[in-house]
């Protein structure tokens, strides 16, 4: 059973949600979205959600990525390895002081070893976040468009039971992005756009 405040709980990151979806609206001029998703539960996430709002975006305030490009050229994207056995965008959680283009950032840099400019927002949308009781939250989702200005590619470096470890960086241009990537058909899109260029 879900504790007798969740619904209080789960209201006030709603509306938290709201607005970080609507200031990346105003700050990007975009609309564009993505369909809501269920996301989790993660084994290492407890069984019910948290008491109160920090708590719950302590551990998980959203999720943010960039297609990433290794130039301001866009002619070759920079792909992760994870550990579920496909090649896609870095991107991770949002923690509870950033915003979803410092999250996005951070990922990409912690990553890939890239330092990355951002300068397109592809979407935004709301993922449910689920815990094994039953209860979800909604929190937000944004990708973004970027290309490195500094900083060489690498292999993130966690211990082995780290849940999303990075086990591979790759380089691709639009004739060896692998079949299977997340985002695969966007990706080749703005691989062969040549206003992305």
């Amino acid at each position: 059973m879900v504790g007798s405040n969740w619904d209080e709980v789960r209201s006030a990151v709603a509306e938290r949600t709201d607005c970080v979806l609507a200031n990346l609206h105003a700050d990007w001029g975009t609309t564009r979205t993505a369909d809501p998703f269920e996301f989790g539960p993660r084994s290492f996430d407890p069984e019910r959600p948290p008491a109160s709002v920090e708590a719950q975006l302590e551990r998980i305030a959203g999720i943010a990525s960039v297609i990433l490009f290794y130039t301001p050229e866009c002619e070759e994207t920079v792909l992760v390895y994870n550990p579920g056995g496909f090649w896609e965008p870095p991107g991770g959680v949002i923690e509870r002081a950033q915003t979803p283009e410092n999250a996005a950032r951070a990922e990409a840099r912690e990553e890939t070893g890239l330092e990355v400019e951002l300068t397109d927002l592809r979407y935004t949308g709301r993922i449910e976040f689920q815990y094994a009781s039953g209860a979800s939250v909604p929190l937000p989702l944004a990708q973004f468009v970027g290309h490195r200005v500094d900083g060489s590619l690498e292999v993130e470096r966690e211990g082995s039971d780290h849940p999303g470890v990075t086990r591979a960086t790759g380089l691709f241009d639009a004739a060896t992005l692998p079949e299977g990537t997340r985002e695969h058909d966007e990706i080749r899109d703005l691989l062969a756009d040549s206003s992305t260029r």
